[in-house]
């Protein structure tokens, strides 16, 4: 194993690591950082999963090999998040310390006169999104003419935050003699397209995921209806008490729904999506560090970058698309030698491909059993009975207040006084409690009744059907292609003669009808409509 000393770095650059107790490279940096030490102009593909020293794997090399008496941007960095930018100036500031290279953060969210004040100042590297990194280049407030060097980190994640455009704007402005190097977790489609478009011959380097599994994470996976699963995350959370996680969903509009749902039902929680600006995602950030909140509704692009302590839990609402996803995820809990749990719920038809991820990574996970009511209740008891337990250490306030209260107090029977406690403890930890118990419904693993659509759920009706010459499975891709929803959560699908109904959660019955609307199936044009219209 190679040692950072035997990299050939500059003595300011060594100094930095030995202040930092950087001594042995990570996987992906001992195969990126000679590579591009050697071939600083050629172009390179590094695949790992977030958490493996991506940013040193290219940071170190692009400081390297920065001309200190040139003014001007001579490397790029494109982030997909402000948080993600912020982290590598941060990571890239720290190795350069010793070194006269400037280095700039630029984002949206914030005044771009700064920014552009700080660029006229010949700012070496330059970390941004690709939004704000667009808008400085039309400006001409960022001139490219001297970059050697584009990095593209976390360059899958860009694409599925839809700045494809942006990326290749940003490409078509540098010069043609740049190198580019480009980060990613995954080789999706959009990635090979870059390498094809933009990229010539380029050196691979590709670190497969490992050490998933560790004693501190305890990884589990329940089987329950996407209707049944808020109802099982207020159990799981009402018999935790001590619950400081994140709640990953697929899309936006469900991290939104669920973040409501727990809010109206009196838990301390907010969303964190795409659809909000910055100032808003900085509050809810904030206030999710500073334990403002117990609990955090996110989508994996929203939460990228954000680095929380103390984490008890990540509960994954939505199965991942891909394991790596899985990894970045459960990642965040179990850190600093506490322990951690990470909670999977899957429909009935998710089983085997998360058993096919979870023996991939070698991971050892196991079924949670969700708490019953009784256990729910026991828990609120255990707490309201702690919450009025003498602490061990600390002693009785005093005070003329104190001494005045205890005096009237006094005068009180023992059964008025046990009420008034009742009636206390009651309001603090029993709220909506047998609500839950008397209205249900009892969480199960059965099919609900084909024709009865649950409550949360809509269902919608097709004019599409078997004497079409179509099969359930070409309807579940038409559905799919709106991209509003994930297969979990499609329920009861009937293919009747003339017509298809299927079942979907209620928040997205509307943005499914419109995204199909006019498509075609079965040589057919599609109309979508709630069941209970026709």
């Amino acid at each position: 194993m190679i040692r950072f000393s035997d990299l050939k770095l500059c003595s300011a650059i060594q100094k930095a690591l030995a202040d930092l107790n950087f001594t042995q490279p990570t996987e992906i940096q001992s195969q990126a950082i000679p590579a591009l030490l050697q071939e600083p102009n050629a172009d390179f593909h590094g695949q790992a999963q977030t958490g493996t020293g991506k940013t040193l794997a290219f940071g170190i090399p692009l400081i390297e090999q920065i001309d200190p008496a040139i003014k001007g941007c001579q490397a790029l960095v494109v982030a997909p998040t402000r948080e993600l930018v912020l982290q590598i100036v941060k990571s890239l500031s720290e190795v350069a310390k010793y070194t006269d290279v400037s280095i700039e953060a630029v984002y949206g969210g914030v005044s771009i006169m700064q920014q552009e004040r700080a660029l006229r100042k010949g700012v070496q590297i330059v970390v941004g999104t690709a939004g704000r990194l667009n808008d400085h280049l039309r400006r001409k407030t960022l001139k490219l003419d001297k970059l050697k060097t584009l990095v593209l980190d976390e360059a899958d994640l860009m694409l599925d935050m839809g700045f494809k455009e942006e990326m290749d704007a940003i490409m078509s402005y540098a010069p043609e003699n740049r190198a580019i190097w480009l980060f990613s977790a995954t080789v999706k489609p959009g990635i090979k397209a870059i390498k094809a478009k933009h990229m010539r011959d380029p050196y691979e380097v590709r670190i497969r995921p490992k050490e998933v599994t560790t004693k501190s994470v305890v990884q589990s996976y329940c089987v329950v209806a996407a209707r049944d699963r808020l109802t099982a995350l207020m159990r799981m959370v009402d018999c935790a008490p001590d619950f400081f996680g994140i709640i990953f969903t697929q899309t936006k509009s469900l991290a939104a729904d669920v973040a409501a749902a727990l809010a109206k039902r009196g838990y301390s929680v907010e969303a964190l999506h795409g659809d909000m600006n910055q100032a808003m995602r900085n509050k809810v950030i904030k206030k999710f560090k500073d334990k403002q909140l117990t609990m955090l509704v996110a989508t994996d692009v929203a939460a990228r970058g954000i680095d929380v302590n103390g984490l008890t839990h990540v509960v994954n609402y939505s199965l991942p698309q891909d394991q790596e996803s899985y990894v970045h995820r459960i990642g965040r809990t179990g850190r600093a030698g506490a322990q951690g749990q990470a909670i999977t719920f899957l429909s009935h038809s998710e089983q085997g491909r998360f058993k096919r991820m979870a023996q991939r990574l070698q991971a050892d996970v196991v079924p949670f059993a969700l708490p019953t009511m009784d256990q729910v209740v026991d828990a609120r008891v255990a707490q309201a009975i702690a919450s009025i337990t003498p602490k061990e250490g600390i002693s009785l306030p005093k005070g003329k207040g104190v001494e005045r209260l205890k005096a009237t107090l006094d005068n009180y029977s023992k059964e008025d006084l046990v009420d008034g406690m009742l009636t206390m403890l009651a309001a603090q930890f029993f709220v909506g409690v047998d609500k839950k118990i008397e209205q249900g419904p009892a969480i199960s693993d059965k099919k609900a009744s084909r024709f009865k659509t649950t409550a949360g759920m809509r269902e919608l009706m097709i004019n599409v059907g078997s004497i079409d010459g179509i099969k359930k499975q070409d309807v579940l891709r038409l559905i799919l292609s709106s991209k509003q929803i994930q297969e979990a959560d499609i329920e009861r699908m009937r293919l009747i003669k003339k017509r298809t109904f299927f079942t979907v959660p209620a928040h997205c019955a509307q943005k499914i009808m419109r995204a199909l609307h006019s498509k075609r199936l079965g040589g057919r044009k599609v109309h979508v409509q709630c069941a209970d219209r026709s």
